[in-house]
């Protein structure tokens, strides 16, 4: 309302202007400022009522609960009249709140534009400053120090005045905005540079008085109100202070659905959310106040957004990752820990929940260093800020040696890619704007004349939110845009904001997974299984040879380039190493494959033909996909079962064709190693023979071949009875330990490979075996009644005495071995021959094939020109006649092979085998009861590993050499094998 309507009266229907109210103002807004602060309601703080209100430099309104009400009938009103409601203050302090600041002294103001760096401000009207007051918070300091300034300047002035004053000698003592009278009338000198000086002193006593009483103010009102966040202490939050609990730089809490227990890592089948708890609070969105009807006091509409992130890894380097927590509006106060995220200090056992955060955050920056791991636990199907992917939509239990590799799993899901967030500076911005309800000032209380009515100047957003912004991003290179370079590495205070989940590839499942990093561990250094094999030592000696030289190789080409050692005169062709393990199942093939990539310390990347397609374009892609990552994270590379996509070719089957050509370009231009099993070599096509760098035959075990088995079976049942006991110490009941009679075990081995040609074991039985006899022999001492399932109610019975004994020995075997023998008997019934029989009618495998004895092969000799020669010499021969040296000779096993190979065609198909099955009966010197355990230095394995040959001891019962292999099943004709004999 302008001041000419104001004074406007309405008489008879006609306006009539009077002088009066004008002159009555006039004398009104010419009265001195008065340095003091007053508290008031809405009413009071928007209605002046005589000489006297409105002279008070900052004004200050209370809230109350019934604040809202108070305005919204105001506005009702149309401003036209202001008729005190209720007073809604309350006795209680603590009902009542300051929601907002009006300074009314140009001293003020010009000091707050200054150190603000602001300008063009109107200071001659009033500014009123909204809750919750950051310009007052954020610079107190620097009005501190002008105030400082102040008063050194004119504090003599100060002091000169007030003691004139407490000698009478002063007129006045008002300390108004205007010409403070220092001394009487005639002490007044009529030099006008004195009077500016004069004028200057008073100004300068006025600014000094008004900054004091601003200073003081403001520490004792506004600065507590900040204070009160800084510890846990105040509990509760009004949604006017989310901005005094949330500061930038926080780390908040956002409890995960599991909460933070002991075991809050361990994962389950149950699906989860966001699972990110730490966040550090980088912006802020307060509600903005809309010009005009101001809505301070908050509506239904509102709501305080926190922009935060956690630190994230995309492979290349460390980035922060945005998330946006929004809280709705609500009246009153609220529990800080029922909001969806608050200041970490503020939750239950914060200091437990900091200690457990930095370990997951050292243990996820210490694995992401590694490259080949194991996980064993449930995968997890969101990020870290709950968002789902459809492929990881469903949870599974993996248990499988991984490859952590985010650069490859994140192009393959650039959907999981983590989205780092940068920020610009903030600019500095003041929004200002008008209160419709306006500012009135009556004659008297009983407000029968308005004299002047203003609307004032309201500061709807300052300057210091971006002020503490820029502060916040000088200390965070993380989130400045002017951060180019990769991080490396994470400050130890960030180490709570890493996350809990990595993206890996399970090699079992050979596919990208989330898993929870608590369940990653590293590859455990075993007992080297390859020197447990017990397969031909001639074998071993080939394959080894052959893996370390291609290791080797590639190790050069790597450091050197421009170093070509391919064999092939076209590059890249044949430079892998491909190697053919054929035979009966279970006899060690794939074993091999896994004890090379454990003894030279690389993952195993095992494949099967449902991982591969059914068309041939499906088989390509997956080819050239596994073959690509096998030679990136240089893995051992097993196709298991090759004979299904290797089949001899056809003239009609254009796909299987199809599938086979596509193997036959792969396996020509692979580079590294790749391992093929089989146990149908004889329907492998032709064209396999000359890309296979190196085929060997696995036949059936052998007699000594299958009680060095046993041995090494026995050895880790040993061990894994140690490390169960060890575990179990201190438990109320502990299981009682298993006693082996190896000396029973090992008779009982030989006799039943004697007496049963036809069904003897091989490894996996073996190892199977092993499985059922132990669970039989601690069932044997537990067991209470077949008709009682569940045991444990026993068990509890016993649990005050002491634990049974327990032995395992060849009685347990037994059993086993009646169980499998009355399978075979069945399934020869069935179909009417053993699996034998059947490999040889169908020409898949030839298990009776003895290679000694049956093929006579030619000793090479020497010729005289060539004894001697020196390396790196050549001697052509003379002619390419029929060399008399390696004429062939009669072979008598042969002949001896080739009659039994008759007669073992016509017992095929007749179904003989003996019924009554034979017993077996323990030598006198191989009891029931448990033999000596053998001393710790026989139990105990040592690290050795296959490129170490000067620890690997030759006397080692666990060795299988030559002669132990052959044994006496081997032919005694020329050993023409035999690397000694030759």
């Amino acid at each position: 309302m302008s001041l000419e309507s104001a004074n406007t009266n309405i008489t008879d229907g006609k306006k009539e202007t009077t002088s009066e109210p004008d002159e009555a103002w006039n004398q009104i807004k010419d009265l001195p400022k008065i340095a003091s602060v007053r508290m008031m309601a809405f009413n009071e703080f928007k209605n002046r009522h005589g000489a006297d209100e409105g002279r008070h430099i900052i004004e200050v309104f209370r809230a109350g609960p019934t604040s809202n009400e108070e305005i919204n009938q105001l506005r009702r009103d149309g401003n036209r009249t202001s008729r005190p409601l209720s007073n809604p203050q309350s006795p209680d302090p603590n009902e009542t709140w300051i929601q907002r600041v009006r300074i009314q002294s140009e001293p003020i103001l010009e000091n707050i534009q200054n150190v603000t760096n602001a300008s063009g401000w109107d200071v001659a009207r009033p500014w009123t400053f909204l809750r919750p007051f950051d310009c007052f918070a954020f610079f107190q300091d620097k009005m501190k120090d002008k105030l400082q300034i102040l008063e050194r300047q004119w504090g003599d002035a100060e002091r000169l005045y007030l003691e004139r004053q407490e000698s009478g000698q002063a007129a006045e003592v008002s300390t108004g905005d205007h010409k403070m009278t220092l001394l009487e009338d005639g002490d007044e000198s009529n030099d006008r540079k004195n009077q500016r000086t004069r004028d200057r002193e008073e100004e300068g006593v006025i600014a000094v008085r008004h900054m004091r009483c601003y200073v003081e103010f403001v520490d004792k009102e506004i600065l507590p109100l900040w204070d009160r966040f800084t510890d846990s202490s105040q509990r509760k939050v009004r949604f006017r202070d989310l901005m005094m609990l949330f500061r930038y730089g926080d780390i908040l809490y956002s409890p995960s659905d599991a909460g933070e227990s002991k075991d809050s890592h361990l994962s389950s089948s149950e699906t989860k959310s966001m699972h990110q708890t730490a966040w550090r609070l980088d912006d802020t969105t307060v509600p903005r106040m809309q010009d005009g009807d101001l809505e301070d006091l908050g509506s239904v509409s509102q709501y305080f957004e926190i922009n935060c992130s956690y630190i994230d890894h995309d492979g290349h380097s460390y980035g922060a990752v945005k998330h946006t927590f929004t809280i709705e509006f609500f009246e009153g106060e609220k529990d800080i820990t029922s909001l969806p995220v608050y200041p970490m200090r503020f939750a239950k056992e914060s200091e437990r929940i900091i200690t457990r955060l930095q370990k997951q955050g050292h243990r996820y920056q210490s694995l992401i260093k590694e490259r080949h791991l194991r996980y064993e636990g449930w995968t997890m199907t969101s990020s870290p800020i709950g968002t789902t992917e459809p492929e990881f939509r469903s949870r599974e239990h993996i248990d499988s040696e991984v490859i952590l590799d985010l650069v490859e799993g994140l192009q393959q899901y650039p959907s999981c890619m983590p989205s780092f967030i940068q920020y610009l500076p903030g600019v500095d911005n003041w929004i200002l704007g008008e209160d419709n309800v306006e500012i009135k000032h009556w004659s008297d209380g009983a407000e029968a004349r308005l004299l002047h009515a203003m609307k004032e100047k309201l500061v709807l957003h300052d300057i210091a939110i971006t002020r503490r912004f820029n502060v916040h991003l000088e200390k965070q290179r993380i989130l400045s845009w002017e951060n180019t370079k990769p991080i490396t590495a994470v400050h130890k205070e960030d180490l709570i904001l890493l996350p809990r989940r990595l993206m890996v590839y399970a090699l079992r499942e050979r596919k990208f997974i989330m898993v929870d990093i608590w369940f990653l561990e590293s590859i455990q250094e075993q007992v080297n299984a390859f020197r447990d094999l017990k397969i031909n030592p001639q074998h071993k000696r080939m394959i080894r040879s052959l893996v370390q030289a291609h290791f080797r190789r590639q190790d050069i080409e790597k450091s050197h380039p421009q170093i070509e050692l391919g064999q092939d005169i076209i590059q890249g062709k044949g430079s892998g190493l491909i190697i053919l393990l054929h035979g009966a199942p279970g006899v060690g093939k794939t074993a091999t494959a896994q004890a090379v990539a454990q003894a030279s310390k690389r993952p195993l990347f095992p494949i099967t033909c449902g991982d591969l397609g059914f068309t041939p374009e499906e088989v390509e892609r997956a080819l050239s996909d596994i073959a690509r990552l096998s030679h990136l994270w240089n893995c051992v590379l097993l196709l298991d079962e090759a004979d299904i996509f290797l089949t001899r070719r056809g003239m009609n089957d254009f796909k299987k064709n199809a599938l086979v050509s596509v193997f036959l370009r792969v396996l020509e231009y692979y580079s590294g190693i790749l391992f093929l099993t089989t146990n149908r070599v004889g329907t492998l096509d032709e064209a396999f023979k000359s890309r296979i760098h190196v085929s060997l035959y696995y036949g059936t075990l052998k007699r000594n071949q299958t009680l060095a088995i046993f041995q090494v079976n026995i050895a880790r049942l040993r061990e894994i009875e140690s490390k169960k006991q060890e575990h179990l110490k201190g438990d109320d009941w502990q299981e009682p330990v298993l006693q082996i009679d190896d000396k029973s075990i090992m008779d009982y081995a030989g006799w039943y490979f004697d007496n049963y040609p036809e069904q003897r074991w091989n490894g996996r039985q073996i190892r199977n075996a092993f499985q059922i006899a132990s669970s039989l022999a601690q069932y044997d001492m537990n067991k209470t009644s077949l008709d009682v399932w569940n045991d444990d109610k026993a068990n509890e019975e016993r649990s005050d005495r002491t634990a049974a004994y327990q032995i395992l020995n060849w009685i347990q075997f037994d059993k086993v071995a009646g169980m499998i023998n009355e399978f075979d008997v069945y399934l020869q019934e069935t179909t009417g021959m053993t699996d034998v029989d059947a490999a040889r009618i169908d020409r898949t495998r030839a298990d009776d094939f003895e290679y000694r004895g049956t093929v006579y092969r030619p000793r090479y000799q020497p010729s005289e020109a060539g004894r001697g020669r020196p390396a790196g010499s050549s001697s052509q021969p003379s002619s390419f006649h029929h060399d008399s040296r390696s004429t062939p000779r009669p072979s008598a096993q042969g002949q001896q092979q080739a009659l039994y190979q008759i007669e073992h065609r016509e017992n095929i198909g007749t179904g003989r085998r003996q019924r009554q099955r034979r017993q077996y009966h323990p030598p006198q010197s191989t009891s029931a009861t448990p033999s000596k355990q053998p001393s710790r230095a026989q139990m105990d394995f040592h690290e050795h590993y296959w490129d170490n040959e000067t620890r690997v001891d030759l006397n080692d019962p666990r060795m299988l050499d030559e002669e132990e292999y052959y044994g006496h099943s081997s032919s005694q004709g020329d050993h023409l094998d035999n690397d000694i004999e030759y």
